[in-house]
């Protein structure tokens, strides 16, 4: 009887094709914050331990009966999280001890080997995945957070962004090219109707060489409401009027638009170069103050490269470019930084970086901060802040 029990139990793990896997990965750093329109902030500098998206995770995979196809699943969750309330000068760095079960890329889907892979749940956009887990993740991606440019706040990338209810395709790659596709559906229950997202990309690989092309639309969104959106389902907040209003994260009539292409060279003698161009386009269909009503749009470039000394030892440079956001002539932010990896083993890299933050906006006129992806650094109008840190990844 006890081996019976025991043997119902075991059986089902043993069948299980289940991995467990994460990455721990903070930094040790010092930030400077420079003036904000001439006025000094309360505290110059700070020296704190930062959360670059550390992670655990769950997947599996479960092969049909008919040869060649498969269901995989993933469930992951993020160890580090913002703290309740910003410090003195604005920023919300993440920290260890938070993150929600299953808030990273959580899914269920099936791949098939001549037909690509299908993913429904919360996953990366297209405008993200393309350059967060593919062949250019290495020039594109390849940062910790403190010194990653991407994400609405940041110089590129700015629409880049998980979504809650997406289904996700990705093809099989066909003579190094690849088609990736997603729709966020969003049924939001407000008076705008649904908010849906879709984004189509292109990737292309031949020897050294990646390309990439992308393109998101977003319905009923202006460029604020897409902006560090965790879900597509816009459930919005009810304030304490009576009776209750719920303001939701759409605007009947808007729309926004994103087109990214890049391209990167990794040549035989360790050098990688990368290039990026990003345009956006966003209609709020309102007036907004200090920005006024109709569409906008602004360009965001992107030049990053790496050299390869050994194996073990990489240097890391990029320079990024938020140009004239929402159309304002001045509202430009720029992140440049430098940086060397060593690895100390297959798992663990130790990174050394130096990271410049510049916004170029003027006291008057519309407010618009940039920052990090970590937000350990956040430049208001008028300020420029630079950090030094060190910091490890160690992966299982």
């Amino acid at each position: 009887m006890v081996a019976a029990l025991a043997a119902a139990f075991v059986t089902p793990l043993a069948l299980a094709d289940v991995t467990i896997y994460g990455s721990i990965r903070a930094d040790l750093e010092y930030d400077h914050f420079g003036d904000h329109n001439g006025v000094s902030p309360t505290n110059a500098g700070a020296t704190r331990i930062v959360d670059s998206s550390s992670r655990i995770g769950f997947k599996g995979v479960d092969k049909w009966d008919n040869a060649g196809w498969a269901t995989i699943w993933q469930v992951e969750t993020g160890i580090g999280a913002a703290p309740a309330s910003a410090d003195q000068n604005g920023t919300k760095p993440k920290a260890f001890g938070g993150g929600s079960w299953g808030g990273r890329n959580t899914f269920i889907g099936f791949t098939g080997t001549d037909f690509g892979t299908f993913r429904a749940g919360n996953y990366d956009s297209t405008y993200k995945n393309t350059f967060t887990s593919s062949k250019m993740s290495p020039l594109f991606d390849d940062f910790l957070d403190s010194t990653d440019f991407k994400g609405n706040k940041g110089t590129w990338g700015q629409l880049q962004t998980r979504l809650n209810d997406n289904l996700a395709y990705e093809s099989p790659v066909w003579g190094g090219f690849q088609v990736r596709a997603n729709i966020a559906l969003d049924g939001s229950p407000s008076a705008a109707g649904s908010a849906p997202i879709y984004g189509i990309g292109a990737l292309y690989n031949y020897g050294g060489f990646n390309a990439a092309a992308v393109y998101q639309y977003a319905k009923n969104r202006s460029f604020a409401q897409l902006g560090g959106i965790s879900t597509a389902d816009t459930t919005g907040t009810t304030n304490t009027a009576t009776p209750p209003v719920t303001t939701y994260n759409v605007t009947d009539g808007a729309k926004t638009d994103g087109i990214e292409l890049a391209a990167g060279y990794n040549f035989d003698f360790g050098l990688g170069l990368g290039l990026g161009w990003e345009h956006i386009s966003t209609d709020n269909n309102a007036t907004v103050a200090g920005l006024g009503s109709g569409t906008l749009s602004w360009n965001n470039y992107l030049v990053t490269g790496n050299y390869w000394f050994n194996p073990k030892f990489e240097l890391q440079a990029l320079y990024s470019r938020a140009n004239k956001v929402y159309s304002v002539d001045d509202l430009t932010g720029q992140q440049y930084s430098l940086s060397s990896v060593y690895y100390l083993s297959k798992q663990t890299r130790w990174y050394t970086s130096a990271v410049g933050l510049k916004n170029s906006g003027k006291a008057t006129g519309y407010q618009f901060a940039f920052q990090n992806n970590s937000g350990s650094l956040v430049a208001k109008n008028g300020q420029t802040n630079f950090t030094v840190l060190t910091g490890f990844r160690s992966d299982f």
